[in-house]
């Protein structure tokens, strides 16, 4: 699963590698933490299978924003 979802945010937005707008990364890494935040609320609510899955997305998509690099 977790490749599959780096697989879909890469043909998207490129590898980490390839830099991108900084707006654009800003944009997405808030929309990532805000993610996180939902996934690991729900996972500590009710850890189950399934919020361990979102989280472990969230916590992709997360890093992948942090790691993006910013066009100079």
């Amino acid at each position: 699963m977790d490749e599959e979802i780096y697989k879909i945010i890469t043909d998207a937005y490129g590898t980490v590698f390839q830099p991108m707008a900084r707006d654009v990364i800003e944009v997405r890494k808030t929309a990532a933490n805000e993610g996180l935040d939902m996934a690991l609320t729900s996972f500590k609510r009710n850890p189950s299978a399934e919020h361990f899955n979102l989280l472990k997305v969230a916590m992709l998509t997360y890093q992948y924003w942090v790691q993006k690099r910013v066009i100079k």
